[in-house]
């Protein structure tokens, strides 16, 4: 199980912290997801849940590209990446392992991250 956990973290490339749906006020979730930790457990299925996500990037004219969806070692994934600089997210990941769908949300990375304050 780490072993999976430690694919995802490489495979979905991400060098910014994971966001809670709280902490990214502008993200929708399918009905009925819940919360698990940084992710989301959807209550739809995998193609369900990339195409729900799809039509909401389109109805609210958030500009995304996506990539995939692909496998790598027996997990689903698909990425949408956000290509303007506004809000404060910057890529949402769906992926299935071992049949369950999943969401993950991206912190978009901040300009002062990481610099002492005054």
């Amino acid at each position: 199980m780490k072993a999976v956990a430690a694919l995802l973290a490489v495979v979905l490339g991400s060098v910014t912290p994971p966001a809670a749906a709280a902490d990214v006020p502008d993200i929708p979730l399918p009905r009925g997801s819940r919360a698990d930790g940084d992710r989301h457990a959807s209550a739809l299925a995998f193609r369900a849940t990339v195409d729900w996500y799809a039509k909401r990037w389109r109805e609210r004219g958030i500009p995304v590209r996506t990539v995939g969806p692909y496998t790598a070692r027996g997990v689903d994934i698909v990425r949408f990446v956000r290509e303007d600089a506004a809000g404060p997210w910057s890529a949402v990941h769906v992926y299935r392992q071992a049949g369950k769908t999943w969401i993950f949300f991206v912190r978009r990375p901040t300009l002062d991250a990481g610099r002492p304050t005054e």
